[in-house]
């Protein structure tokens, strides 16, 4: 941990004279390793993520200006890269309790918490992932719970931030401003917009706004979003240091603004949860009378995704399915669990190598949703 008065130059509201603690302090190495995040990653294997105190700092900036936090404001959030630069704008930062042994904060339990009866002392500002607040908008639409009073602002982030979230967010929530934050656990923030300027966009994708200041941003010849910058991290534990990142996202510029068109890559989304079909895949293979299985997202109005398992069925096998949802919880992650399993007569493939042709198997049960 690092002392706050050696992050700002004083403590806040220090009126006496400055001290060698509060001024000339000596400048940490800004390439000492900081802070290691272990995530699912966003182009390979699950990897740990090495940042150093140049990169946090760097991001820390890149955020300081983006919302409307200042003196006199509340944020109520877990995330450790909102509330920092919350606090060196002068406002509050409270953090709500996670429940006991769970590692994800109830949405509607955290949304009761932003009000005088929560405890929070009218919190002004708040995070959500999309998920989480699509969870909150229901149970408000539904009467089942009171919309917060007083907040002015609700940053999101985690996953894409839909239009049609948006206009359910606004219309329950009609005094609060909405922010959409993209980046990823390796460069945070890469850009910010507002819901007026995501709502206004006329034009294919979706607008991520402006890449903030530092990061340059450029597309690959297949259109994938490649990222630089300060707030980069130095790399994945072990391996080389990154001088640049391929995102995994399809993008184009139109303007300055940065418009995401979709992803290269097969990961899914489903609430805060980044899933790998790679790596559970070959597991669910090996189940009892499953020849072939392929696990997809089908993307909600919301911009989550639900998880689809396709599978091809042994000849003369019974009871796959019921097989499958009695087993799967004992061999793969919980989090990774599909929301439904289908079955199919075969998996459509494409290419020299006959790969399992993921499009075409999304189009195919869409249809069948």
């Amino acid at each position: 941990s690092i002392p706050l008065g050696r992050l700002i130059g004083s403590e806040p509201g220090w009126s006496g004279p400055a001290t060698a603690a509060t001024v000339d302090a000596p400048v940490d190495d800004p390439d000492a390793e900081a802070l290691i995040v272990f995530t699912s990653g966003t182009t390979a294997d699950p990897k740990a993520v090495v940042h150093t105190r140049g990169s946090l700092g760097a991001g820390l900036a890149a955020m300081a200006g983006c919302t409307t936090l200042m003196p006199g404001s509340h944020l109520h959030t877990e995330q450790l890269m909102m509330g920092l630069p919350a606090v060196l704008e002068g406002a509050r930062w409270s953090l709500p309790r996670y429940p006991r042994f769970s590692t994800h904060i109830d949405p509607i339990g955290f949304a009761r918490t932003l009000g005088p009866a929560g405890g929070t002392d009218s919190a002004t500002h708040a995070f959500f992932t999309p998920a989480d607040l699509a969870v909150v908008l229901d149970a408000i639409e539904a009467g089942r719970l009171t919309a917060p009073k007083h907040l002015e602002e609700i940053s999101l982030g985690g996953a894409p931030v839909t239009t049609a979230l948006l206009r359910r967010a606004r219309a329950a929530l009609p005094d609060t401003e909405f922010l959409a934050v993209y980046g990823m656990t390796e460069i945070l923030p890469v850009a910010i917009t507002s819901a007026a300027d995501k709502l206004d966009f006329d034009g294919p994708g979706d607008p991520l706004g402006f890449p903030v200041e530092g990061v340059d941003a450029r597309l690959a010849d297949d259109g994938e979003l490649i990222l630089s910058g300060p707030n980069l991290c130095r790399g994945y534990l072990g391996e080389p240091p990154l001088k640049e990142i391929a995102t995994g996202d399809l993008a184009r510029f139109e303007g300055g603004t940065l418009v995401l068109m979709g992803r290269k890559k097969d990961m899914m989304i489903r609430g805060k949860t980044n899933i790998y079909p790679g790596l559970y895949e070959p597991v669910i293979a090996g189940v009892e009378g499953v020849r072939d299985a392929v696990m997809i997202g089908l993307p909600n109005e919301i911009g989550d995704e639900r998880i689809v398992l396709a599978v091809v069925a042994d000849l003369h096998a019974t009871g796959v399915e019921a097989r499958l949802r009695r087993e799967l919880p004992t061999l793969i992650d919980v989090s990774a669990l599909p929301d439904d399993i289908v079955l199919v007569e075969e998996i459509p493939v494409s290419g020299r190598t006959s790969k399992p042709d993921r499009a075409e198997l999304r189009a195919r049960l869409r249809t069948l949703a």
